[in-house]
């Protein structure tokens, strides 16, 4: 185009037509098209314009999507539980088990922009309160840990083999009742999320099963 443009009308005699893509985010010609149509006008080129209106389709959150969203999670109460108001969004890579998967369902094919009030039961959340997950083990197993207290958490060997973390619930003598539930277990979360970003995650995210760089994870 820029070479036609410095073509002087009488060297560029037969044009068919000029061909102007846009992205239609204005059902009427922008601005920037009409000015160009009257500067070719104005150089005599009587040819017809043909305006292009190409469609850009914004990619959808699904399998292996590396997913931004800013979000605010609170419980049946209203009260926050956490948010990312004040700070970078969440990144995460879609269907790798990174969030709660009541949310990942909710989220799979949204896009950039969208916005969303969902509510997750804890079966989709983290799981009911199980009973069998508390119980009372003796000081000495804490073996190597001068002070104990309410809130603290350790890993420890899950019933199935895996690893899990269990927090200090309550501490009498040498009581010590530890807690193997996730601290939402049994409740029923809100969450009120907009989608920041998609984009395809790269080789090196898929095989880790999680996003690098800002918001995601960090080695």
């Amino acid at each position: 185009m820029a070479q036609m443009l410095s073509m002087p009308a009488g060297e560029f005699r037969d044009p068919v037509a000029f061909l102007i893509l846009v992205e239609p985010r204005d059902p009427a010609p922008a601005p920037s098209v009409r000015v160009l149509v009257a500067f070719l006008r104005g150089l005599g080129y009587t040819c017809p314009f043909i305006i292009l209106s190409q469609r850009f389709t914004p990619m959808q959150i699904a399998a292996n999507k590396a997913v931004s969203i800013d979000y605010t999670l609170t419980n049946d109460a209203g009260e926050v539980i956490d948010s990312s108001a004040g700070g970078a969004p969440l990144v995460y890579l879609h269907g790798a088990g990174n969030i709660i998967i009541g949310l990942e369902k909710a989220l799979t094919g949204k896009q950039p922009g969208d916005e969303l009030d969902v509510t997750i039961e804890p079966e989709e959340a983290y799981g009911e309160y199980s009973a069998e997950l508390v119980a009372v083990l003796d000081r000495s197993l804490f073996e190597g840990v001068d002070e104990l207290e309410v809130g603290m958490q350790f890993h420890a060997s899950a019933p199935n083999g895996g690893m899990q973390i269990v927090t200090i619930r309550d501490i009498d003598g040498d009581d010590i009742t530890v807690d193997g539930n996730h601290p939402l277990a049994g409740q029923r979360l809100n969450f009120k999320v907009k989608v920041v970003a998609v984009r395809d995650a790269n080789p090196e995210e898929i095989a880790h099963g999680h996003i690098h760089g800002e918001g995601g994870h960090h080695h």
